[in-house]
């Protein structure tokens, strides 16, 4: 009786341990029926849910599924996975308080199996995550707006550094970026101001294409490349038998561009009489087509570029000084490449994007590169652009100051290919002598012309044979 007595004992002291431990845990402790009825819950339960007592949450919930569960269908889906689960298995879900509210609660459950492993009953500890999820939310959240903000500022960094097809990063294009803008926004003529290859033209067109004008024509006007004589013609148009060879109506630059932007590059080129004829049509708005007696109206916008100093052209009588303090109104000045040489990685691997089509593009050995970065670029932009080019399908970068020995050690190779007729030889030849004038002078024609001993037109056809005129180089 003794060892029973004892065995009993045992019993009530180990319930009453459990039970200390039932009613005086901070975690709520459940058990529930298979049907949907709390069998017992203790006080930090009842009070997670905001009732008085354990009595008090077992007589209020009749149903678990529809007064327990914000959505019903969560405990099914509960009871589904434990079914076959042996141990305590862990889920989160949202539940409704007494007074109405929803939290959020940690959930471990265990099925209770008889002998022959039927579930009689759950037995479960939940635990309120409410503010750990808001704070998780929160941090999520702050996570997602940081990234969104990380993009806005990637895009406004990239926006930044270009606008148009222009590329730079440096102070001295940023105040070509805020000069474009501020052009755009209106109506007077606008000088561009750089020596050849800094992308003058690209600066033409970024601010007709910001313009009111941009629905509109842009019509690039290269003066230097246009025969004195067919000037007028070009410029104002000829009506039918104007002169001989005048066959049929021809419309002149002024007639497309009306409505939108004339752009004359090398302006420096116009003889002082086209000079006086062009002033009559900015300041008149009318113009006479060659063979036509009445006058012709233009709307354009004129804009003008140079690699001249037109002040001193002025004070030599190259140019009239009327027709300068005209088109010279909202001057934008160019810096040359060897001005702003942190944008030189910028334009190389813009070129290299753009030549390959790869969205990651080729990276260039590190001489190259420390090549590239120290090269004074004569021919600016568009060296820097021939020189890739040239680089991707010869892997040499023929810059100036290696340029006679390169020359030389292909001439040497090509001498000893079969099959090249001296014509080639020539061409090629040829072809070498007019590059390495064209970047001694800086792409300047008019210089480069005179060195050679030849005309500009001749130059320029020689050019347009070899390949060797670019036809919109991007800065």
């Amino acid at each position: 009786m003794e060892d029973a007595g004892e065995a009993d004992k045992t019993i009530r002291e180990r319930a009453d341990k459990f039970q200390s431990i039932f009613e005086n845990s901070t975690m709520g402790i459940f058990q529930s029926s298979l049907d949907g009825r709390f069998l017992a819950v203790n006080p930090a339960f009842a009070k997670i849910f905001g009732y008085a007592s354990p009595e008090d949450l077992i007589e209020s919930i009749q149903s678990i599924d529809s007064q327990f569960y914000r959505s019903s269908e969560q405990r099914g889906k509960i009871l589904s996975a434990i079914e076959n689960k042996t141990g305590l298995a862990k889920f989160e879900a949202e539940f409704l308080r007494k007074e109405g509210t929803v939290i959020t609660c940690s959930l471990s459950i265990r099925a209770i199996r008889d002998g022959s492993g039927a579930i009689t009953h759950l037995d479960g500890f939940i635990e309120d995550v409410t503010e750990a999820t808001l704070w998780k939310k929160e941090i999520q959240e702050r996570t997602e707006n940081l990234s969104r903000e990380n993009l806005r500022l990637r895009n406004m960094f990239k926006d930044r550094y270009r606008l148009g097809r222009i590329v730079g990063k440096s102070a001295a294009m940023q105040e070509v970026f805020e000069g474009i803008l501020q052009a755009a926004g209106t109506e007077v003529a606008v000088m561009i101001h750089g020596e050849s290859g800094t992308g003058k033209e690209l600066v033409a067109n970024a601010i007709h294409d910001l313009s009111r004008r941009r629905s509109r024509r842009f019509v690039p006007v290269n003066c230097g490349a246009i025969p004195l004589h067919l000037l007028e013609s070009e410029f104002f148009g000829h009506r039918k038998g104007a002169y001989t060879g005048a066959v049929s109506d021809t419309r002149g630059f002024l007639e497309r561009a009306d409505g939108g932007t004339l752009f004359l590059d090398e302006v420096g080129e116009l003889s002082l009489d086209m000079q006086v004829k062009l002033l009559r049509a900015l300041e008149g708005g009318h113009y006479f087509p060659l063979g036509e007696s009445r006058p012709a109206e233009s709307d354009f916008r004129l804009i003008s570029a140079t690699n001249r100093n037109l002040k001193d052209m002025v004070r030599d009588g190259r140019m009239r000084e009327d027709f300068f303090f005209r088109i010279d109104i909202v001057p934008i000045d160019l810096p040359p490449l060897r001005q702003r040489r942190e944008d030189i990685p910028l334009l190389i691997d813009h070129f290299l994007r753009r030549f390959t089509g790869a969205e990651n593009p080729p990276v260039l050995p590190g001489k190259v590169l420390e090549a590239l970065y120290k090269y004074d670029y004569p021919g600016n932009i568009r060296e820097l652009q021939n020189i890739l080019q040239r680089y991707l399908a010869t892997k040499r970068l023929g810059l100036l100051d290696s340029l006679e020995h390169e020359r030389a050690a292909q001439a040497s190779g090509q001498m000893e290919e079969e099959g090249i007729s001296l014509h080639d030889e020539v061409s090629r030849f040829e072809k070498s002598v007019i590059e390495k004038y064209l970047v001694r002078h800086r792409w300047n024609r008019i210089q480069t012309a005179a060195a050679l001993r030849i005309d500009r037109k001749t130059l320029y056809t020689k050019m347009k044979t070899h390949g060797l005129l670019s036809p919109r180089n991007e800065v």
